[in-house]
């Protein structure tokens, strides 16, 4: 299929192509290289239409990529070479689009074989034409070859992280697969200090958004579609945020009172530090090690309207260059993870994390959980937090703390412990209330 190439000529990047699909391909191409698809996607210089069709293309691409790639395998006399994964990029896209979009296929095809010339690859117009007809013509022969395959590849995610599944879920990682593959719902939060879920969800109403209360949050609300923020009522005076069920959990478990001195450790973006403060009048210290994440959290309890909290940019593992001494009531450590319960939400997961980093990040997970243990007065309690559905980063690293603390107890408290994603509509996390005793 492939035909004669003459010698190869590195042609200059493009940075900015005007095509959404372009910019989908290369924002796929720097995920492989290590870069997350937040600063991969670039979206400047588009119309709000093609800015949409890229991030569609982009998060299809990636959440169907390990899938697509043996697609394409099959349909390639032989793999690419390295300068040409721009062009491999491309073609992976096309695949997602032909499979997924409505558009005519005669277009689409003729669409991604004119983009083989702005990569600087006029020579590749007949192999990009031969391979997607040639994907149209054998569809369903090709996708069933696909669907025989191993799970990693049939659906689509890192062999190492199946095989951690398994070993975790042994009844229930197919499905764990399938919610990783899902579209996540659009969820809000209500802000419960300037307006009852009731009385927004009659505001959604009047705007004629359709939206219905969520039953694993009292302050959540799903809608049908997702909407630009800035559309919703009352965005700007504060009345909602949003936010996954599963994280506006975290406030809810914490249960802050009024008065008490309260730590959110790893405290960016921002939702939860905002969610504790909508809940209850308390003295609250943020911290998190990066200074420009701390002017989000910023916004956000400004936009909200919230009162002023302590924020503080540092290492939470290393307290003594932030703490001033007086011990907490309360902490939420919500840890760094392999964010592996919110892939349907960060599809780049599949690519950017790697089996040797679940143990690292246990490790860290342990000196975030020893250095503010410290912190936290008799009698207090700090509830732990990951995105993760591993348990060598979750009930396994509780576990061991609590062998190693001998004043920590675990608390038995309704809605914490492993949610698993797709869970009555949740993304993936885990929490644990650890309750220090003593006097």
């Amino acid at each position: 299929m492939s035909p004669a190439r003459p010698p190869a000529s590195r042609p200059k990047a493009v940075k900015s192509p005007s095509s959404p699909r372009l910019r989908a391909a290369q924002a796929l191409e720097q995920v492989w290289s290590g870069k997350s698809l937040d600063d991969a996607l670039v979206l400047e210089g588009l119309a709000p239409r093609d800015q949409a069709q890229a991030q569609w293309l982009a998060f299809g691409t990636l959440r169907w990529g390990l899938r697509l790639e043996a697609l394409l395998n099959l349909l390639l006399e032989k793999p690419f070479k390295a300068r040409e994964q721009d062009l491999k990029a491309l073609l992976i896209v096309a695949l997602y689009e032909l499979d997924a979009s409505r558009v005519p296929e005669a277009v689409t095809v003729h669409e991604y074989v004119a983009l083989t010339s702005q990569l600087g690859k006029d020579w590749a117009r007949g192999l990009a034409n031969a391979v997607l007809r040639r994907y149209l013509r054998e569809k369903t022969a090709l996708d069933a070859k696909v669907d025989a395959m191993e799970p990693a590849v049939a659906k689509a995610h890192p062999a190492w992280l199946v095989e951690m599944l398994q070993q975790a879920y042994p009844q229930h990682w197919p499905a764990i697969l399938d919610a990783n593959n899902a579209h996540p719902p659009f969820v809000l939060r209500v802000n419960a200090r300037v307006i009852s879920r009731d009385d927004y969800l009659a505001r959604l109403n009047e705007a004629g958004i359709a939206a219905r209360a969520h039953p694993a949050s009292p302050a959540g609300i799903e809608l049908d579609t997702p909407q630009a923020v800035e559309s919703l009522p009352g965005w700007q005076a504060g009345l909602a945020s949003v936010q996954d069920a599963a994280a506006q959990r975290a406030a809810i478990l914490l249960d802050p009172q009024p008065g008490e001195r309260v730590l959110d450790a790893c405290a960016a973006p921002g939702g939860k530090t905002a969610h504790l403060l909508e809940r209850a009048d308390i003295a609250l210290t943020a911290v998190d090690i990066s200074p420009a994440r701390l002017k989000r959290i910023r916004a956000t309890l400004e936009r909200l309207k919230l009162p002023t909290a302590t924020l503080i940019a540092g290492d939470a593992a290393q307290p003594d260059d932030w703490w001033d001494g007086q011990l907490f009531d309360a902490i939420l450590l919500d840890a760094p993870c392999s964010a592996t319960g919110v892939i349907r939400r960060h599809p780049d997961i599949k690519y950017l994390r790697h089996a040797e980093d679940v143990a690292a990040t246990a490790v860290l997970q342990q000196a975030l959980l020893d250095a503010l243990w410290a912190l936290l007065r008799p009698g207090g309690r700090l509830l732990y937090a990951t995105c993760s559905v591993l348990p060598a980063e979750n009930a396994a690293q509780i576990e061991a703390f609590c062998q190693q603390h001998k004043d920590a107890h675990l608390a038995s408290t309704p809605g914490s412990g492993q949610i698993l994603p797709g869970t009555e509509g949740m993304d993936g996390f885990f929490y644990a209330l650890l309750v220090r005793e003593g006097q």
